[in-house]
């Protein structure tokens, strides 16, 4: 089953609309086994000095990933990420070299493995804005952990209205920085195996393997 998480009952302090539809999103995303999404990942830095130009302080990298429960395969500029679950490969093409660590799950870093993850305990949400995204109604949520020492203060996830799909998450972390996941494309239930989240030495001829576990 997709790795995703349900809500539990609102309380108070949460938007009953915006709970309403994240628990909408979160059953479809639980529905499927697995999801493939080409993504764009836009860094927004903050600028040193207010006239400065934006495009100076923002990269724009466009990525894939593949997601099935625990399990994940990232490929992004210059750098791919599999995770089986239990161990994680981190391969830099330009180094020639692959590290491997165990894999620990942290809500304290945003990654792409949970632009499809949604939040409940602990977490404020509430309906930020609706506008239209390419033609298509879009509504904005706006998730900020309660109580919680982590890196980043809110999450803004838009939703299409039409098929309950997220299609942005952007992170504001507390540094300034600003993370935009953008998805243009989304494929649910692709066809996977036990290669497709685990990385082959023996396909990468002269790959330096640094094994941190």
């Amino acid at each position: 089953m997709f790795y995703a998480v349900s809500f539990a009952q609102t309380s108070p302090a949460n938007d009953t609309e915006a709970a309403s539809l994240l628990q909408k999103v979160s059953e479809k995303y639980k529905a499927y086994k697995n999801i493939s999404a080409d993504f764009k990942l836009i860094i927004q830095r903050p600028k040193i000095k207010p006239e400065e130009s934006d495009s100076k302080y923002t990269d724009t990298l466009k990525g894939k990933i593949l997601l099935e429960q625990a399990k994940f395969n990232i490929s992004i500029k210059d750098q791919q990420i599999v995770c089986d679950g239990k161990n994680i490969w981190t391969y830099t093409p330009t180094d020639k070299e692959v590290q491997v660590n165990y894999f620990e799950e942290t809500n304290d870093i945003f990654s792409p493995s949970k632009i499809f993850s949604l939040y409940k305990e602990g977490y404020l949400y509430q309906i930020k804005e609706k506008k239209t995204i390419g033609g298509k109604a879009a509504t904005v949520i706006e998730i900020a952990p309660s109580g919680k020492k982590l890196s980043y203060f809110k999450i803004d996830v838009t939703i299409d209205d039409a098929t309950q799909q997220v299609i942005e998450s952007k992170i504001y972390e507390k540094n300034g920085v600003r993370y935009v996941y953008k998805l243009t494309k989304q494929l649910p239930n692709a066809v996977t195996n036990a290669a497709s989240f685990t990385f082959d030495v023996k396909k990468f001829p002269n790959v330096k393997v640094v094994d941190l576990r």
